[in-house]
């Protein structure tokens, strides 16, 4: 896996591939779409990208909550990709930039379905099953050094 990993903005010439690639993994399977949605709130985000060639295969978004706690949002990794590490190198070097960046802790709401992959990072389940977009979700959280 020879992949390219890097934080852009909204401004990116990426941005359009990385909302074409949410649109597809998390959206069209929910018959949603995230054209519908209102999107500027991504602005104030970093988001973190996986390009294999010129493609963009793998993306999060990180939301800063407050000082020391930063949300992962929007991850979503190609469909071709899936079960290949793409996600995993993608979390870890989310976790490397909040470490450097002096951020404590990361959170995210799981599709109860992606669980079992962010245990494995060693994220924590906490508080009751909630819905969003439709589906059951999670609140998780992992304490970094």
């Amino acid at each position: 896996m020879a992949i390219e990993l890097c934080v852009i903005d909204y401004s990116s010439p990426n941005y359009n591939n990385v909302l074409s690639l949410r649109q597809r993994v998390l959206r069209e399977p929910l018959g949603l779409n995230l054209f519908d949605e209102d999107l500027r709130e991504d602005r104030d985000q970093y988001i973190i990208i996986a390009k294999d060639e010129n493609d963009v295969v793998a993306c999060l978004m990180l939301k800063i909550l407050d000082k020391d706690t930063v949300k992962i949002r929007q991850m979503a990794v190609d469909h071709t990709r899936q079960g290949m590490g793409y996600g995993h190198t993608l979390i870890k070097y989310a976790e490397n930039f909040c470490i450097l960046n002096e951020y404590s802790s990361i959170e995210l709401h799981a599709r109860k379905t992606a669980i079992p992959f962010y245990e494995k990072s060693g994220y924590t389940s906490i508080g009751d099953e909630f819905t969003e977009v439709g589906i059951p979700h999670i609140k998780m959280i992992k304490h970094l050094q």
